[in-house]
């Protein structure tokens, strides 16, 4: 078999197996993930990697193709790589058999189960005719190939037979002519294939039909919401301590005395308190998670930060970079507009006092935001509209004994440090809905600064819409 990969510039020399599965499933899926490069896991596909876990120690290799394989039946390797630039795509298999007739049987681990009729996927199918298309490559006689579901604990057999072989072709062929548009396919219509899909919040589906589809009403999108995580910061206070990482865990110690240990999926970011250091290897893991390194002063001040490689959506950053200067200053305006529009629905549902004069003119400068000439225009109507709330700000509050509310009328908005109770509140409130999530509350006051401090240790509890398709490893 050919290649069927274009010759272009710069263009991968293969495509792994598994994206040809992603392919089959949703050409959308396949162009988010490989393309862009985004990714969003879940608990099904942790659940996927937990299955795989038997299967991806590698064990020894297949004999030479020109060997007699009749002499090594029942052999098995585990974690088999091959890879085939004549064919374009390479693949780790997750075990390879010899058969009794000197012929080698793929076998691919799903978490899953077959389809309702109990055979099965298509997109699995596609996966494993792949893989024998490899061996085949390789020298090796393949007959069938074997997919061995999880959930349901049965294995089933598929023939490999010229009429599936040409049919990998003519999907490999469609695959990279979608790998080399410059935009990713449009998303799947109302399928129910999107509920089970890992990315359904990268890619909205519903969403984008709604604003595309323009010859007839389109349905009403299905709900996504945002995953609320279990994952906090950690916050290293002692001096002289180090931060390291061991066996899945972020450790801190001093002095080879334990000061914390937190599983690393339990940390949304790490902050460094004065003399604190941090070993490299932890660097390195911390970075691979997508987990930032902050550094403060002893005093709390922050002086830097450092996280891994930036996003590889690749639409979005041919977007930034080459966005015409009247699209920024429109998307800006409208982020402006939403923000004094918002300012406006507080004051008028919280107010206890007259604000109706405020209300006309925050209408007035929401309704101009999208339209400023320039990004100082822009930026005197965001800062006018602040004025303008924050001067009716406590006319929202119920007065409080021993709070003097009114010393924010008369400083008005100010921070580091907030002169009085009110700057105060607003600046610890915004910090916690930075870095604390809503579900859990701020230690009290009167519990003693620990040395390094984080979330609790528990499991994340992903949604269950976010869950990837059921045929998915």
């Amino acid at each position: 078999m050919s290649t069927v990969r274009p010759d272009m510039p710069g263009l991968p020399e293969t495509v792994p197996a598994r994206m040809v599965n992603e392919f089959v499933y949703c050409p959308r899926l396949f162009y988010l993930e490989w393309v862009q490069g985004r990714f969003a896991t879940s608990d099904d596909v942790e659940e996927g990697l937990y299955i795989h876990r038997v299967v991806d120690e590698p064990s020894a290799d297949l004999p030479d193709p020109t060997d007699d394989l009749e002499r090594f039946a029942g052999r098995t390797s585990r974690s088999f790589w091959l890879t085939s630039t004549a064919i374009g795509v390479s693949a780790r298999i997750d075990i390879v058999e010899v058969d009794d007739d000197g012929a080698v049987v793929p076998i691919d681990y799903k978490k899953g189960h077959p389809d309702p009729r109990g055979r099965i996927w298509p997109s699995d199918e596609i996966q494993s005719v792949i893989q024998a298309l490899l061996l085949q490559d390789a020298g090796y006689t393949v007959h069938r190939a074997e997919i061995w579901y999880a959930q349901t604990r049965q294995r089933l057999v598929l023939a490999i037979d010229t009429g599936r072989l040409d049919q990998a072709r003519g999907i490999l062929t469609r695959l990279w002519q979608v790998a080399i548009a410059d935009h990713a396919p449009a998303p799947l219509e109302n399928s129910p294939k999107c509920a089970g899909c890992a990315l359904v919040g990268l890619c909205l589906p519903d969403e984008i039909n709604a604003l595309t589809i323009r010859d007839r009403e389109p349905a009403r999108p299905r709900a996504v919401m945002a995953a609320d995580p279990d994952s906090r910061p950690v916050y290293v206070q002692q001096q002289g301590a180090v931060v390291g990482v061991r066996r899945g865990r972020l450790e801190i110690f001093k002095d080879r005395n334990d000061l914390g240990s937190y599983r690393l999926i339990d940390v949304s970011q790490v902050c460094l308190q004065g003399n604190v250091t941090v070993t490299a290897q932890a660097m390195r893991e911390l970075f691979a998670r997508e987990i930032p390194v902050c550094w403060f002063t002893y005093g709390g001040w922050f002086t830097g930060m450092a996280q891994g490689l930036p996003s590889r959506h690749v639409e979005l950053r041919r977007n930034q970079y080459t966005a015409p200067p009247q699209i920024m200053l429109a998307a800006a305006g409208r982020m402006i507009e939403g923000k004094i529009r918002n300012c406006r629905t507080l004051l008028r549902r919280n107010s206890k006092t007259d604000v109706g004069p405020v209300l006309d003119q925050l209408r007035d400068l929401a309704g101009s935001a999208p339209h400023a000439a320039g990004y100082p225009s822009l930026l005197g109507f965001e800062g006018t509209a602040a004025r303008l709330y924050f001067s009716r700000f406590t006319g929202m509050l119920t007065p409080s004994t021993g709070v003097d509310v009114a010393a924010f009328d008369r400083n008005g908005r100010a921070r580091r440090p907030p002169p009085d109770p009110v700057n105060a509140l607003l600046s610890f409130v915004y910090a916690l809905l930075v870095k604390i999530s809503p579900s859990h509350s701020p230690p009290s006051a009167s519990t003693p600064t620990p040395a390094c401090t984080t979330a609790p240790d528990t499991a994340a509890q992903p949604w269950p819409w976010t869950s990837p398709k059921s045929s998915a490893p």
